[in-house]
């Protein structure tokens, strides 16, 4: 996929992303630990794990090493689920219930082909299969997808060709959920035995709770990014954010909400940078379906690049200003590369406070890191 940029916006977009900035701790005042990220943030989602990690990391004061999600996701205290649209997200296991009763029937149906293509559209064959990962599961284990696909033909399942999808479907069955990282494989747990007990939420609530979580992590937003992220309708993310008693404004000819109001004003003496290596997928892009805001595309000095936006970005107060990507070295002893593909012309700052951003995940990765930036051509 080409990212395009032949339509520049100029518009002044400055103040919606300070607010979003510092909502999601990007600025200003960090979190503690990486749980206070997905508790502010409701879910972030996790659709390359060690990058997901890093979204966290850079958000929280202090050093974040990947071994530490790793320690958070193997005593669940983090759980990695198909919550959202449906993508593997980071939620906080007091939050998954109500997420996925909510979210869990939309996903289903936007699944349907699948559904059909691995014969699981036949609610016989699905109650089967569900009921099959549930009693390999029964006994407190955490199984690979191989293990657990090595397991069901005991209960009658054959898993070939399918087994991700049954995975996926048994979490949305809330049947399984992430277990302990078996080094860089997923494992599946019974749900029940990871999570705790909670009284069903009214939709209404759960819909007005999702808004106003979304919200105070992420806004300024507008329904139709409430509908992209929370995989919603637009008429519910609307509902949402008036029973969040969230107020709507204008900017730009187009209409925000907020349960804080917009307020541009970041905290002073923070120190914290304004340059950020931000992974694929992040919050910060990937939660808003309108994501002119942070368009940077009338400085551009160069030609778009093929998939920007499924690379991780270089941000620079706020506006896309580059790509970068990471290779694991073949050798434990090598260092990690990174490699910078800048879209503007920068100065000597502006690429130290990438050189330091880099430096930050060397020390996440707990492993040296050779940096090469591109300038713009």
């Amino acid at each position: 996929m080409t990212a395009t940029y032949s339509t520049p916006h100029d518009g002044d977009w400055s103040s919606l992303r300070s607010e979003r900035l510092r909502r999601q701790g990007l600025v200003g005042e960090p979190f503690a630990a990486p749980v206070d990220v997905v508790e502010a943030l409701c879910a972030v989602q996790a659709q390359e794990y060690v990058d997901a990690g890093w979204a966290l990391a850079q958000r929280c004061a202090g050093v974040v090493t990947a071994a530490d999600v790793d320690g958070l996701v193997a005593s669940g205290e983090l759980l990695r689920t198909h919550v959202l649209r449906p993508t593997w997200h980071f939620v906080r296991p007091v939050d998954v219930r109500w997420m996925l009763e909510l979210t869990g029937p939309r996903i289903m149906r936007s699944m349907a082909s699948a559904w059909r293509a691995t014969g699981l559209d036949n609610a016989a064959e699905a109650a089967k299969v569900t009921d099959a990962v549930a009693t390999v599961l029964a006994d407190g284990g955490h199984l690979t997808r191989k293990e657990l696909a090595e397991r069901l033909p005991q209960h009658g399942v054959d898993p070939a060709g399918r087994i991700a999808f049954i995975t996926l479907h048994a979490e949305l069955d809330r049947v399984a959920i992430s277990g302990v990282p078996r080094g860089k494989q997923q494992t599946f747990a019974a749900f029940d035995d990871r999570l705790p007990a909670s009284d069903p939420v009214d939709r209404d609530e759960a819909v007005a709770r999702l808004a106003e979580r979304y919200l105070r992590g992420h806004g300024p937003a507008t329904p139709h990014d409430l509908a992209w992220w929370g995989g919603v309708t637009v008429t519910d993310a609307r509902r949402g954010y008036e029973a969040a008693g969230a107020v709507s404004y204008e900017l730009e000819g187009l209409t925000y909400w907020d349960v804080h109001g917009l307020d541009t004003a970041l905290p002073s003496g923070s120190g914290s940078s304004t340059s950020h290596l931000l992974p694929p997928y992040d919050e910060y892009l990937i939660a808003y379906k309108n994501r002119q805001a942070v368009d940077a595309s009338a400085d551009y000095a160069r030609g778009p690049i093929d998939g920007l936006f499924f690379r991780g970005l270089v941000v620079d107060d706020g506006r896309v200003v580059g790509g970068w990507k990471w290779s694991r070295p073949t050798r434990k002893a090598d260092p990690t590369s990174v490699t910078l593909t800048l879209l503007t012309d920068t100065v000597s700052a502006d690429r130290d406070r990438f050189a330091a951003q880099a430096g930050r995940f060397s020390r996440y990765l707990d492993n040296p890191v050779e940096l090469n930036m591109e300038a713009p051509r």
